[in-house]
């Protein structure tokens, strides 16, 4: 049943829409197998549509079973692409618009993570709601990394190891990196560039771009500005890009 399942989703993610529709309708009319697979428009769309119809005889699966399954995959894909933009605001309000306060924004963003979290900061210092977010979110099995500046390889730029800010406790349960100062570029002066993203993605489903960093301040009192992107492709773009640099050492292992 698992090869079924995968066959699937294959078909829907490889096969454009008019073919989709021919293969769920063929299938859905309990279509013979050769039938099906004629179904659709050349030849390597015929050769995932074999592949799927020999994955449904194995498993002994109704033909008019499987098109209700295409059919639920081909939702799920389109919410899946469905994105949906927040403005994150921390600041002076005015009645022109309704926005989400930065600090809920982030917290749910991290009580929704259930596999993946990755948490970008600059600075951090007094905001022990996100630190006891991140423990939970680790507690309940999400793989927690966290990115901040270094006050070792920064160059000066900070004077406190922003990983001792949020305790102890995060320090144990999450993966702590930073950016290393052999990998930043030189801006002048003997100086090196700045860790100054802030960003948090979970699941590659709901990304957070915003100027707070992890801070008391940014949290309450400054003007800040951010967009909470749900679904679309942006936060798995990032979250693969920011993984991506994890692997290749880019971003180092805080030791």
């Amino acid at each position: 049943m698992s090869e079924l399942v995968e066959a699937i989703g294959r078909v829907v993610s490889a096969l454009p829409d008019g073919a989709l529709d021919a293969l769920e309708r063929a299938f859905g009319e309990g279509a013979s197998a050769s039938a099906v697979v004629e179904a659709v428009p050349t030849d390597a769309y015929r050769e995932r549509a074999r592949a799927l119809v020999r994955a449904q005889e194995d498993a002994g699966v109704d033909g008019r079973a499987v098109g209700i399954a295409i059919a639920a995959a081909r939702e799920r894909e389109r919410a899946a692409r469905r994105q949906r933009v927040s403005v994150v605001w921390t600041g002076p309000e005015t009645p022109a618009i309704a926005m989400r306060r930065t600090d809920q924004a982030l917290l749910e963003l991290i009580a929704m993570a259930c596999r993946r979290l990755i948490v970008m900061s600059f600075a951090v210092y007094k905001v022990p709601e996100v630190a006891a977010a991140l423990v939970a979110a680790a507690g309940r099995g999400c793989q927690v990394a966290i990115v901040l500046e270094s006050e070792a390889e920064s160059g000066g730029k900070v004077t406190y190891e922003m990983s001792q800010a949020l305790g102890s406790e995060v320090a144990e349960h999450a993966t702590l990196y930073t950016w290393p100062s052999d990998q930043r570029p030189e801006v002048g002066g003997g100086k090196r560039a700045s860790l100054h993203a802030k960003c948090a993605v979970a699941d590659g489903e709901r990304l957070l771009v915003s100027s707070a960093n992890l801070t008391e301040y940014a949290f309450t009192k400054n003007i800040e500005l951010g967009l909470l992107v749900e679904g679309g492709d942006a936060p798995q773009r990032v979250q693969a890009h920011l993984e991506t640099l994890i692997e290749d050492c880019v971003l180092r292992l805080i030791r």
